[in-house]
């Protein structure tokens, strides 16, 4: 049969269709574009250093403002002549009324994420970077390794569903280490002698959590309006261990603390408040 003929006999059969089949063919088509996320995408190799002075959410008038965050994403420097990139997969998903980003990451090797400040509601002008009243501290998080795994992230708006805040669904590699620093600034919120540091080597297993995000307001013993962080539990299982703990000026390590078969249920909550 030459390609005429067959051309010629492909016609003939979508003329002979009932009318019925060729509206269901047409409506199997639309609803499987329509639910299908995921075609296209962009595809990033991503090697960056660089500082962000101020970066904030907000919702509801609250919002959670992050200062000086410092990101290195192979841990080396400038200069070093070294060249890792992570790769990055983005894409656009859909899920019944909720919209989102779907962030799909491979290759981390040593990256370096600091934040010097963080708070709910503090100042919001773009100089004003310590002196942040309610400040929740610093945070650093260095030597990021995924040890040749995927960290899969999904970034839902919830506003469609009638709610506020984002939904936030990550899938860990089966190895995700850091070197973890949390630093409390004290009373007077900035860089000084009286600051608190507690910290450690944490790996995470099989870690995966979904969560709803959203800010808060309130008001401390004294009466100040403050904000918050409130971070809902949708699911959350994975094995934590935090090794080589240490707390302030202490010397050596206070030692080891694992958690294997952690799950936390539906229902359960985190809310953070300054005071």
């Amino acid at each position: 049969m030459n390609n005429n003929t067959k051309l010629a006999a492909l016609v003939s059969l979508m003329l002979t269709l009932p009318v019925s089949q060729v509206n269901a063919l047409q409506s199997i088509e639309e609803d499987s574009l329509r639910n299908v996320s995921g075609q296209s995408g962009v595809d990033i190799d991503l090697n960056f250093e660089g500082t962000i002075g101020r970066a904030y959410f907000e919702t509801q008038g609250n919002s959670l403002n992050m200062r000086n965050i410092n990101i290195d994403t192979d841990g080396v420097g400038d200069g070093s002549g070294v060249d890792r990139p992570l790769n990055m997969v983005l894409d656009l998903v859909t899920r019944g009324e909720k919209s989102g980003l779907a962030i799909s990451i491979s290759g981390i090797n040593d990256m370096d994420i600091t934040l010097d400040q963080i708070n709910v509601n503090g100042d919001d002008t773009a100089g004003a970077i310590l002196n942040q009243n309610n400040s929740y501290g610093g945070l650093a998080l260095t030597n990021i390794n995924d040890h040749g795994g995927v960290t899969d992230i999904n970034i839902f708006a919830r506003g469609a569903s009638g709610e506020e805040g984002v939904q936030i669904e990550m899938n860990l590699p089966e190895i995700l280490s850091l070197d973890l620093a949390y630093t409390d600034y004290g009373a007077d919120n900035n860089v000084s002698t009286d600051d608190f540091v507690f910290g450690g080597e944490l790996t995470l297993n099989n870690f995966t959590a979904i969560s709803s995000v959203d800010l808060t307001s309130g008001t401390n013993d004294a009466g100040e309006e403050i904000g918050g962080l409130h971070i809902g539990v949708i699911a959350q299982t994975g094995d934590i261990t935090l090794s080589n703990m240490r707390a302030g000026n202490q010397q050596g390590s206070m030692g080891r603390l694992v958690l294997n078969g952690y799950r936390m249920t539906p229902d359960s909550y985190l809310t953070i408040q300054g005071k």
